[in-house]
């Protein structure tokens, strides 16, 4: 289900049909700058993928659609931050509006591994969802 105003989300639904939950996606960069036009702002690349039922040789389901997702969250407050590491496995990325006078939206990217996050910000915008090659 795709979060209420989100500019640019088409990028991701088309690939995907709809708006992801990011389950088991990982953080792959962090990008945090004060002096944005709605100061401060955070971008977020996410390499995130579809879960298919196919089961290959090993055993392990079929990933398809591998894309890199980068989201740009504008006028961030009360951020917290931890746990940045090798491998930033999120459980999810959960968005719910908010009725606050400096924030829309309250973000949480709650962690499996590594990298967790919460915060408030008033704008969201997918910048971009690029295929996504691993190395």
């Amino acid at each position: 289900m795709k979060p209420l105003n989100i500019e640019n989300a088409e990028l991701v639904e088309k690939i995907f049909g709809s708006w992801p939950s990011f389950h088991d996606a990982e953080i792959h960069n962090i990008t945090l700058t004060r002096d944005a036009v709605q100061s401060p702002q955070m971008d977020v690349a996410i390499h995130h993928w579809e879960m298919t039922s196919e089961v290959d040789s090993r055993g392990y389901y079929v990933l398809k659609k591998h894309t890199l997702t980068t989201l740009r969250f504008t006028g961030i407050s009360d951020l917290h931050l931890e746990g940045f590491n090798h491998q930033n496995v999120l459980c999810e990325l959960e968005i719910a509006q908010v009725t606050e006078p400096h924030s829309e939206f309250a973000v949480s990217m709650p962690t499996s591994f590594g990298c967790e996050a919460s915060f408030k910000c008033k704008q969201i915008s997918v910048l971009s969802a690029v295929p996504y090659e691993q190395k």
